[in-house]
């Protein structure tokens, strides 16, 4: 999900955890909370979910290796997945 402005990838390994330390920084100088790289992924793949994207789309764009993974990261309600379902009966 991260990406530097030429489109390439960040790092993420922990030597050279670059996101983390402008969190850091940013989070000190605009006085932000329990702001991390999880929840910006969590928040933005909630947001998506939100907006009507599909999970198998989120699952994709997150990298995660199946839908079980997404629907926990995203902590979807079986009882929402139901209630949602039944619309297209």
């Amino acid at each position: 999900m991260f990406i530097t402005k030429k489109g390439d990838e960040v790092s993420a390994s922990q030597s050279n955890n670059t996101i983390q330390k402008r969190l850091n920084k940013y989070s000190k100088e605009y006085e932000l909370k329990n702001i991390s790289p999880h929840a910006l992924r969590r928040g933005f793949a909630k947001s998506l979910l939100d907006k009507g994207a599909r999970i198998t789309d989120i699952s994709l764009a997150l990298g995660h290796s199946n839908l079980a993974v997404t629907s926990q990261y995203l902590r979807i309600d079986k009882n929402e997945v139901a209630d949602n379902l039944r619309k297209f009966i």
